[in-house]
């Protein structure tokens, strides 16, 4: 993320805000947060590989055709084609978390078809909200999460040609002790009607020992009850 070099208030305090703006054109950042926290990940091309995601009228397949190695950012086409067979789970969905908490996950397509907003709704006057778009030839996903930060991640290669793996780029307000914030996560489209999904999340402040050593939670099924929404 470029810094922007603000000048200091008299008192020398940094009055930067950081503001997405998502629009037709696509999505822009501007005013963005300390650049400190950097990239845990490389960005460059993948390997070849074959995804597979169903949707209403069946089964859509998605040629990935470019080469590298795996567990790195996925570039080109790839990301565009993995946003195209996001964008199938426009629509509300319902799971059951480990707990046997019950919640829903809408997604719908905003500024233009630009980006897909994907909103969690886990319980009264709770919320989450994750926003997919395109950067060049990288698919990015930041995360809105109630605890008060904004982890953005990419998408990469992990090996699997049948999961959309994202893990952590750089974030927002990780600098809050005793809070944890999204470090991966991966949605596998399991039939017409249902999709899985995994998260991985790390105590803010952590070192990249503790990273490696975080578990995934366990993935949840996710089943269609509505149909799609109309972009916007």
């Amino acid at each position: 993320m470029d810094s922007v070099n603000a000048p200091l208030a008299s008192d020398g305090t940094d009055y930067r805000v950081m503001a997405t703006c998502a629009t037709p054109m696509g999505v822009a950042n501007a005013y963005p947060a300390d650049p400190g926290q950097t990239a845990s990940a490389p960005v460059t091309p993948l390997r070849s590989t074959f995804m597979r995601f169903t949707n209403r009228a069946g089964l859509l397949s998605v040629l990935f055709l470019i080469g590298a190695m795996p567990g790195v950012a996925i570039a080109d086409e790839s990301a565009t084609d993995a946003f195209g067979s996001l964008t199938q789970l426009v629509g509300r969905w319902e799971g059951k978390f480990a707990d046997g908490r019950v919640h829903s996950v809408s997604y719908r397509l905003t500024a233009g078809g630009t980006v897909l907003v994907e909103t969690w709704t886990l319980g009264k006057d709770r919320e989450s909200m994750t926003l997919y778009h395109l950067d060049g030839d990288r698919l990015l996903a930041t995360h809105y999460c109630p605890q008060g930060n904004q982890p953005r991640l990419v998408l990469i290669d992990d090996g699997d040609p049948e999961t959309l793996s994202f893990t952590f780029v750089d974030g927002t307000n990780l600098q809050v002790p005793g809070r944890s914030h999204q470090h991966d996560f991966w949605i596998r489209r399991t039939g017409e009607t249902t999709y899985q999904r995994s998260e991985t999340y790390v105590d803010n402040g952590g070192d990249a020992a503790a990273e490696r050593a975080a578990t995934p939670d366990a993935p949840v099924t996710y089943t269609r009850v509505d149909p799609p929404a109309p972009s916007r």
